[in-house]
């Protein structure tokens, strides 16, 4: 479950910041937001063996309809899974006053909404100088090229092909053109992460369109038999 080395990239000549390239490996991260948080470690220890990284969905009720978990969830997680790729996704207002706990708490990746603040550069910055591993989030009304002026602080950019707050829905296909144009802006040296709708019928054509990341919830979660259903998605990107 440790993440997978990557070729190290020469500092950027503007920010003086390292961004690795990317080796263009496939990865599947099992959001938890679909599990059953009554019995969450079974969930867990159904998938951690077979998937690359545990999203974790933040949901403060304000940016999106729904409320999810907080630090407590993360904490132990990674107290019980000290090896795992913890991808966290704040779906809040305010991250600047959040990420720092989640970093402390043990996130791999820490993502933020574009849409939630003015104060995306100076907000990436104080992450990569505290050895973040960045993300921006970006909503469906929201374009990639609105990241040009920050990209160079961004390890992973995660798309979102539905409306954020709940899992479940299908996803709005016109967003793989967002994906496609994603990918052509920050070439092969970052993460293109998919969120919403992704299964057995949809992985492929975010595949194909240059995601290299898959959030999937309820195609995992929602199955008896957990691990043919990540067999299956892996088979579908081969």
């Amino acid at each position: 479950m440790a993440l997978k080395g990557r070729p190290v990239a020469p500092p950027c000549a503007v920010t003086g910041y390292v961004v690795s390239y990317l080796v263009m490996d496939y990865k599947i991260a099992a959001s938890i937001l679909n599990a059953n948080f009554l019995h969450l470690k079974d969930d867990i220890d159904a998938v951690i063996p077979h998937v690359d990284e545990i999203h974790l969905d933040i949901i403060d009720g304000v940016f999106a309809d729904n409320i999810s978990f907080g630090p407590p969830v993360l904490e132990n997680i990674r107290a019980t899974y000290p090896d795992a790729v913890l991808d966290t996704h704040m779906m809040l207002m305010r991250p600047e006053l959040f990420w720092k706990a989640f970093h402390q708490l043990g996130s791999t990746f820490i993502t933020f909404h574009y849409e939630v603040t003015p104060h995306s550069y100076i907000i990436l910055k104080q992450m990569k100088d505290a050895g973040v591993k960045t993300g921006m989030a970006l909503t469906p009304a929201t374009d990639c090229t609105a990241l040009e002026a920050i990209k160079d602080f961004i390890d992973r950019v995660l798309i979102l092909t539905v409306e954020p707050g709940f899992g479940g829905q299908d996803m709005i296909p016109h967003m793989l053109t967002k994906v496609e144009r994603t990918r052509k802006m920050f070439g092969d040296r970052v993460d293109i992460e998919v969120d919403g709708g992704i299964n057995d019928t949809t992985i492929r054509s975010a595949k194909d369109a240059g995601a290299n990341v898959f959030v999937i919830g309820s195609y995992i979660f929602k199955a008896e038999d957990k691990k043919a259903r990540v067999k299956t998605l892996r088979d579908q990107l081969t």
